[in-house]
Order: C-alpha cells, then sequence, then structure tokens
C-alpha cells in the first residue's frame, strides 16, 4: 500500500475498526512491527495461524469477529478477484483494489464524503 493507502485508512480507523487479512507466513506479525506496521490495524489476522487461507469463507468471518462485526457490515478489500467473490459470497461488501481512486470511492460514505 502507497502513503495515501494507509493515511486514508487511518482516517477509516476514526470512524470504523480494521482488520488486515494476509495469506502470511508465521513471521507476518513481526514482519509488520519491523516495518512499523504493527498498529496501523485494528486486528491482524494471519491465515499462516488461524490454519485456511483466502479464499476460503472461514477466513472472511474469523475477520469479521476479530474486529467484532457482522459480515454483511465489512467493507472487503484485496486486490485479487478470486478473493473478493469469496467474501461476496460470505455477503460481505468487496472491492476488487486496482488503484487508490477505487479505495477512496468506496470509503467516501464511511468518511462523509
Amino acid at each position: 500500500m502507497t502513503g495515501n493507502s494507509w493515511a486514508l485508512l487511518t482516517r477509516v480507523r476514526t470512524v470504523a475498526s480494521v482488520a488486515l487479512v494476509s495469506n502470511g507466513t508465521t513471521r507476518l506479525e513481526q514482519d509488520l512491527a519491523r516495518q512499523g506496521l504493527d498498529t496501523q490495524a485494528d486486528s491482524v489476522v494471519n491465515t499462516a495461524r488461524i490454519g485456511v487461507a483466502k479464499p476460503d469463507p472461514k477466513v472472511y468471518r474469523i475477520a469479521a469477529e476479530s474486529v467484532g462485526a457482522p459480515v454483511d457490515r465489512c467493507l472487503f478489500i484485496d486486490d485479487t478477484a478470486v478473493n473478493v467473490a469469496a467474501a461476496r459470497q460470505v455477503s460481505m461488501t468487496a472491492l476488487h483494489y486496482r488503484q487508490l481512486d477505487d479505495l477512496r470511492m468506496a470509503l467516501a460514505p464511511l468518511l462523509g464524503q
């Protein structure tokens, strides 16, 4: 993500919880901390730790639960179409991220814009 993306997500965190969902390794949390990114999300869902990976439907349910939200009240953002489709199948709103303007438009209602 770019600096502009992080700034936008920081603004979103003032009105909604943000979960980072990654098909990462068991080193994900350490890697985030080393890069100073470990406080950029309210929750980190590392699929290497939960035993299932995107696009398994369980991942999206676990992510929603990690921030205390029902799945149908979540917005899932990913740059991989199959992961976006899987999120939609569990009733999440989902955005296939291609450019920052897509993210801005999707988040505008949350930010009162």
